[in-house]
């Protein structure tokens, strides 16, 4: 690949107020015309370095997560004159103060899953917490799921700072069979999706702490995780990207199967595309998995889809029990394929550059801070 130049954290200031003043300005004929410094300067960064690996692939994601979404804003969407906030003015913004506009423009960037606008999709985020629920009881909530969230992480920290698949020399997730390529997997899982509440539950703190939000603007990130027992409950998202294309490209019904399934791969397309390009960057080298992963995904979904309609009309009723075969169907299946996509940033050293504080062994041991290398 082509030797990376050093990344300037300034080029984040040129970006964002490109893709703000694309949504503060009035609609005009042209507006699509604002994207165009865009796509070359995104190229420019993904082809720099911050000279660290973590760094670079955090900075991948969160630019190309921006990317897509200003792609939208941009070309897909008539922003001013289609997106409303809940509750809506009823002075239309495009209409509004130079002001007004760009708070929400700003408010619209920060607000990704759609919470708090019309266009939120409502079915694929957790409920949002009771209206009228007070600041004080909000954080007092959040501070204790945030506790418990941490001592999971803590635990699973644990076991992939002593266990040397987890290494960049180590060997790998599967080198050692089935059985322990599914606790690697459980394993990373519960790392991951503790750290990603951990941090979405400290944001809703300092937002509603601040006074800049409400506690019911705050969903929980992800949903509850004994709803996952069928690969579509467990990713469960939508993209404008994929409507476009389905609806206005190709001229399907809305809530057709051909529809729903055009905009499943769209969605996983552009999933593939963020982490692949941010780990492209990372590593500096094409062999990611991310592209196979995540393409993987909309195809076995669509095989799942069919195997629970066939079920359906062979008399098969969800209970207790399905559900247990359905946890142990996407342990399965993530236990065969996260590997393609992890084991690459695995070997780049991803995992070694996690929490080194821990509760659990500060109260077993009095070893707060975790010795390198680490050993129970």
């Amino acid at each position: 690949m082509v030797e990376p130049h050093p990344f300037n954290a300034v080029l984040w200031v040129p970006y964002l107020l490109l893709v703000l003043l694309a949504l503060i300005v009035k609609p005009f004929p042209r507006r699509a015309l604002l994207f165009l410094p865009i796509p070359p300067l995104t190229v420019y960064v993904l082809l720099s370095t911050t000279g660290e690996f973590l760094s670079d692939y955090l900075l991948g994601l969160s630019w190309l997560l921006v990317f897509w979404f200003s792609s939208d804003y941009i070309l897909l969407t008539d922003v001013q004159r289609t997106l409303r906030q809940v509750p809506a003015s009823k002075a239309p913004i495009e209409n509004a103060s130079l002001w007004r506009r760009t708070r929400w423009a700003i408010s619209l960037l920060l607000s990704p899953r759609g919470v708090g606008w019309a266009h939120e999709p409502t079915t694929a985020l957790p409920a949002h917490p009771a209206a009228g629920t007070s600041r004080v009881t909000f954080i007092a909530q959040r501070l204790w799921k945030t506790l418990l969230f941490f001592l999971v992480h803590d635990a699973a920290n644990l076991h992939v700072q002593y266990n040397t698949m987890f290494r960049a020399d180590g060997p790998g997730w599967r080198a050692d069979g089935w059985a322990w390529r599914a606790v690697i997997v459980l394993s990373w899982a519960l790392s991951t999706y503790s750290s990603m509440m951990m941090t979405s539950n400290i944001l809703s703190i300092v937002g509603v702490a601040s006074g800049l939000s409400r506690p019911e603007d705050w969903p929980a990130f992800f949903g509850a995780p004994h709803e996952a027992y069928t690969i579509r409950k467990m990713w469960g998202f939508v993209s404008t990207h994929g409507k476009y294309l389905a609806q206005d490209v190709l001229g399907l019904r809305s809530g057709s199967n051909a529809s729903s399934y055009v905009q499943l791969f769209t969605a996983f397309a552009l999933s593939a595309s963020i982490h692949y390009g941010a780990e492209t960057m990372a590593l500096r080298s094409w062999d990611g998995g991310a592209l196979v992963f995540f393409m993987l995904q909309p195809c076995m979904i669509t095989v799942e889809d069919f195997l629970l309609f066939a079920a359906r009309k062979a008399g098969m009723r969800e209970g207790p029990m399905v559900r247990r075969l359905g946890y142990l169907w996407v342990w399965a299946w993530f236990t065969l394929t996260l590997p393609i996509w992890e084991e690459p940033l695995v070997r780049a050293g991803q995992m070694e550059e996690g929490i080194q504080f821990s509760i659990l062994m500060g109260l077993w041991r009095g070893e707060w801070v975790l010795k390198q290398p680490f050993q129970i």
